[in-house]
């Protein structure tokens, strides 16, 4: 193998109007990294990284998210609120390297400004001896740029002029990777006019031993309606393969739920603290989700242990499955409850009904009448409101005082359909007007039509010509580059294809398209992994 430096760990690839290779057909990886700054020569380092793995047609296929330790202080959490406490137990790049290949593998890689991603990817890998080339990339900052005509291109103007929503969590690696994975199925499927990929096919690329070793960070928690739980589950990876949390961690946050949930609810303060157990604990959406169904399973445990599941009990149960989105564990009990709720105030409440007799049909009445919220008497009173008997007209002492007191006496079927007219009549309403209705669904179908006739209002940012290369140039490179993003890196296109064609030229000259550089750093690293895996 011949040794070489690499310059570029990808080939640029570009959606474009041109004639080109259906982009639906394709996998992406879509990338997102904070960082410790903005220099990799300078030491700076990966401190979180989350990739989203999807088909062009939309279809997340897997999630990837982790803290990564970087091994140096970080001194600009103000920006992404990543701090050193945050990263204590959180793998480093040299445990996550594996995970971080395999993920990238097979798939275009896409990230929003891609020369950013790049340089601290080919750093970290060259701290491990590993050099890497010719990976299918796409800059989808690039792509925005040459297609629409915005007053601004960062992650954020772009997703939301395309989506007409905001980031959820702006500045975490997994919530801007959502988001430019949105925003590329949007460009791909969406767009005004059909975009075609040019650029190299997804590919096989070296492997490294995985740990399966993962610190998420559920980032801008905030109550929302469904609660906070909800949303500290919904900023986690949804991996295809999670990993088992680790034992210490999921012990913490076991105890410290059940302390949150002590009062019935969760705050703030409470849910930012699960939120760093979470991490600690390699949490991901669906080990999180079988925790909190585990806790609620064993509180109901609890509360049947004795046979009988009190209102307080279930009132407990119930705020705890709200919080804990696990209200579906309970359901029959809640069900039981409402059952009984609303016999007791259904619409024959108030009634005090009197069986004479105990025939199938006197029978069927009451149940009837009880179901429907009524009360059977067992012997007659001044608030009993009806008696019913197989004959009415029988010589029966316990008919005499009815009778007397001017309380109907009726038949079986009498009797019912007596009830039936008033429950007809209680659930109907005061208000109840069937023609309102129809003028109703007229309406919101006339709405829903208009909805899908309108284009999307992106489409008007959409430009007449996608840029060229000079132009593009003459736009975003040669200009003052104070005037747009200055921290954004101005790619020049045409320079950079020209100098990835000599990159290629001479990787095929080599005999190798991907590079992997053996020696004494690799060896180490390597076995420091399998040792970390052993062990």
């Amino acid at each position: 193998m011949i040794l070489m430096e690499v310059v570029f760990m990808f080939t640029r690839g570009e959606l474009t109007r041109r004639s080109g290779a259906d982009p639906r057909a394709l996998t992406y990886a879509v990338i997102d990294l904070e960082t410790t700054g903005l220099h990799p020569n300078k030491g700076s380092r990966v401190c979180e990284l989350a990739i989203v793995r999807m088909r062009g047609d939309g279809v997340v296929l897997d999630e990837y998210s982790t803290l990564i330790n970087p091994g140096m202080r970080i001194n600009n959490d103000e920006y992404h609120g990543i701090t050193n406490a945050d990263v204590k137990h959180a793998p480093t790049f040299q445990q996550a390297a594996g995970d971080v290949l395999a993920y990238l593998r097979d798939a275009v890689v896409v990230s929003h400004n891609l020369d950013h991603e790049e340089k601290f990817l080919i750093a970290e890998f060259g701290r491990l001896g590993v050099n890497l080339s010719g990976l299918p990339g796409l800059c989808s900052l690039v792509t925005a740029r040459t297609q629409i005509d915005s007053w601004g291109y960062k992650l954020e103007n772009v997703h939301h002029l395309v989506t007409g929503e905001w980031l959820d969590a702006v500045h975490s690696a997994l919530g801007d990777a959502r988001a430019l994975a949105v925003t590329l199925t949007k460009f791909i499927n969406e767009a005004p006019q059909r975009l075609s990929w040019i650029g190299p096919q997804p590919a096989p690329i070296p492997a490294l031993p995985r740990t399966g070793i993962v610190a998420p960070r559920a980032a801008g928690l905030r109550r929302g309606t469904e609660g906070w739980l909800a949303t500290l589950t919904a900023r986690l990876p949804r991996m295809a393969y999670p990993p088992q949390p680790r034992p210490g961690g999921l012990a913490d946050y076991r105890a410290l739920l059940g302390h949150a949930l002590a009062d019935g609810r969760i705050v703030g303060e409470e849910a930012n603290q699960l939120a760093v157990a979470a991490t600690n604990a390699g949490l991901t959406q669906t080990t999180a989700r079988q925790v909190h169904e585990e806790f609620l399973s064993d509180a109901r445990a609890r509360a049947e242990a004795d046979g009988v599941v009190t209102p307080a009990e279930l009132r407990e149960l119930q705020r705890a499955g709200r919080e804990l989105a696990s209200s579906h564990l309970i359901s029959d009990l809640e069900e039981a409850a409402a059952a009984n709720r609303a016999r007791a105030n259904g619409p024959l409440k108030g009634w005090r009904i009197l069986p004479v007799g105990d025939s199938p049909a006197v029978t069927e009445v009451i149940d009837y009448a009880v179901e429907h919220g009524a009360k059977a008497a067992v012997s007659f009173t001044k608030t009993v409101r009806l008696v019913v008997c197989d004959d009415p007209l029988a010589d029966d002492p316990r008919l005499a005082k009815p009778a007397a007191a001017g309380v109907d006496v009726l038949a079986p079927e009498h009797a019912r359909k007596l009830l039936e007219d008033e429950a007809a009549k209680r659930a109907t309403g005061l208000f109840a007007d069937q023609a309102g209705e129809q003028v109703a669904q007229r309406i919101a179908a006339e709405r829903a039509k208009v909805g899908r006739q309108s284009r999307p209002e992106w489409h008007g940012s959409w430009r007449k010509y996608e840029l060229t290369d000079t132009q593009y140039h003459q736009t975003f490179v040669a200009r003052d580059r104070s005037w747009n993003e200055p921290y954004v890196h101005q790619v020049d296109m045409a320079e950079l294809r020209e100098r990835q064609a000599r990159a290629a030229s001479a990787t095929r000259n080599s005999g190798c398209a991907v590079v992997v550089l053996a020696g004494g750093a690799v060896a180490a690293g390597l076995a420091e992994l399998v040792r970390q895996i052993v062990a």
